[in-house]
């Protein structure tokens, strides 16, 4: 409820919350149905917005895999009072970001500028391969790798400066598979090709959050891998509480610059917002 959320953020001392939409999203198999549900929740949203002034902001939910029924959402979501930005799906049915059918929706979000918010979901080839453990629990990580590398080996990074990606949990795998990922030898040059720049830099623009990545190892890899202005606080709310971690940032060995950084003002500054 709104008032969960509330009492969650007072005791963690949080201003803002950016809500979005997670797994399994909108889409259940039908276009119009999922364009309905996209904009019930994007309506309710600038409800709370309206409601609760500065302690709510949003990330649009779109109805992809329906990429036209997802741009005119898109274009609707980002005029509305409080979206910061778009939330997607790591997959939608095993086909990932990178792929060619996801164009037109990234060429119209980096004419915008957006920002684009990535949370995993489930892969079809990978539902409880591990009997007895939540697929989430190793699947969602692992996920949210598959899907920057479909995204930095497509070309669109490369191709889409203007979008700001955030992923969640830390990025997912990728800060501990980055060398194999970004090795040349085992890439194929066409699709090289596609990142000019490289794939180190292209990769260095992106954000991630922090949800279930606050302990010290994991911390130690997002640090050394990414510009500490581009990792910032997230929750996993409801799944994990606000205030457990916050302490856990606390505990996680950051310098005294860093950690005001990723509670509020690396967020602050992109997606404009006040950090107090």
């Amino acid at each position: 409820t709104p008032q969960a959320s509330l009492t969650a953020m007072d005791e963690a001392v949080v201003r803002t919350a950016i809500l979005s939409i997670s797994s399994p999203g909108v889409h259940f198999g039908d276009d119009k149905q999922a364009t309905d549900l996209a904009r019930a929740c994007n309506d309710y949203a600038v409800a709370l917005c309206k409601a609760h002034p500065g302690r709510f902001q949003f990330f649009a939910a779109l109805p992809l895999p329906d990429i036209d029924g997802a741009i005119r959402e898109a274009e609707r979501a980002l005029a509305l009072d409080g979206c910061r930005g778009v939330g997607l799906l790591s997959n939608y049915g095993g086909q990932y970001l990178g792929e060619a059918r996801f164009k037109p929706l990234f060429d119209w979000l980096d004419r915008r500028g957006a920002v684009v918010y990535v949370h995993p979901t489930d892969a079809p080839c990978c539902a409880g391969l591990v009997p007895g453990l939540a697929t989430p629990l190793i699947e969602f990580p692992v996920d949210t790798a598959r899907t920057i590398a479909s995204l930095l080996w497509s070309g669109t990074l490369s191709a889409h400066p203007n979008i700001r990606f955030i992923f969640s949990h830390g990025g997912g795998a990728l800060p501990m598979v980055a060398e194999r990922v970004i090795a040349m030898g085992f890439v194929d040059p066409v699709l090289a090709a596609q990142v000019p720049e490289g794939a180190p830099t292209a990769l260095s623009r992106i954000y991630v959050d922090t949800a279930s990545v606050t302990g010290k190892p994991a911390m130690a890899a997002l640090t050394a891998w990414l510009p500490a202005g581009q990792i910032l606080y997230g929750t996993d709310f409801p799944w994990g509480t606000l205030a457990a971690s916050r302490a856990a940032l606390e505990r996680a060995g950051l310098s005294a610059q860093q950690l005001p950084g990723i509670e509020s003002h690396n967020a602050a500054a992109l997606l404009g917002l006040s950090p107090k």
